[in-house]
């Protein structure tokens, strides 16, 4: 929750997160499908219940690159769930829920439903998985969508599938995208497709895109991107 809030307070209009299904059904949100690399505890999350995950602590591991040590370390942070990010989102911040297993679409379909962000179109679910948002769009047409797409997976391919299933976009790695990303957007938005990308970082490659029109693209450093666009 700590780097949602910082990110938001850094001037991002959207929040990426990923969320794994726990062994009690509930939605933990959480990149990796195991606890090792990010927290103090280790165990496979759709063997845990989230009971057992709010165990971990969650900055343990955590350091930016100019940190000495890990500084959120013993700070209380948790494993979220996904309905506590839903309570905590912002009136006017975006949600985008990568769903990691196709296990949890449902759950993600039923958490969403009848929230503002959905009900307004803020809120997207996406997935390398495409079972998942498939079964998303199965459940719940009116909920965007998106594919995405693995690095080195053709981007002709995936516009087409997406396009032939349903959704509402197609999110590539950056390195993916052609040096002049024109006529695929051109190719997605003749489909009715916007194209975002990840991950951005550079200021140069956000003004680019930005200035070409890509719909969005996932950054670790929000408050670079804002200042680099002059926007919020």
């Amino acid at each position: 929750m700590e780097a949602f809030r910082l990110g938001v307070e850094a001037g991002a209009d959207a929040v990426e997160l990923d969320v794994h299904l726990t062994a009690d059904d509930q939605l933990a949100v959480i990149h990796d499908e195991t606890l090792d690399r990010t927290t103090d505890r280790s165990g496979r999350v759709a063997e845990l219940t989230m009971d057992e995950i709010r165990e971990a602590d969650a900055g343990a591991r955590f350091a930016r690159p100019d940190d000495s040590g890990f500084p959120f370390a013993g700070r209380g942070l948790r494993v979220p769930t996904l309905r506590e990010v839903l309570d905590w989102l912002p009136n006017a911040t975006g949600l985008v829920i990568e769903i990691k297993a196709r296990a949890a679409a449902d759950a993600v379909v039923e958490a969403v439903g009848g929230h503002a962000a959905n009900s307004d179109g803020r809120l997207s679910a996406i997935s390398f998985d495409e079972g998942a948002i498939d079964r998303v769009r199965e459940l719940d047409p009116s909920l965007r969508t998106g594919y995405l797409v693995a690095p080195g997976h053709p981007l002709d391919a995936a516009i087409a599938w997406a396009a032939e299933h349903g959704h509402a976009g197609v999110h590539p790695w950056e390195g993916d995208l052609p040096l002049d990303p024109l006529p695929l957007l051109a190719q997605a938005k003749m489909l009715g497709l916007v194209v975002g990308c990840y991950v951005v970082n550079e200021p140069e490659r956000m003004r680019f895109l930005a200035g070409v029109g890509l719909w969005g693209f996932v950054t670790d450093v929000p408050d670079v991107a804002v200042e680099t666009l002059g926007r919020t």
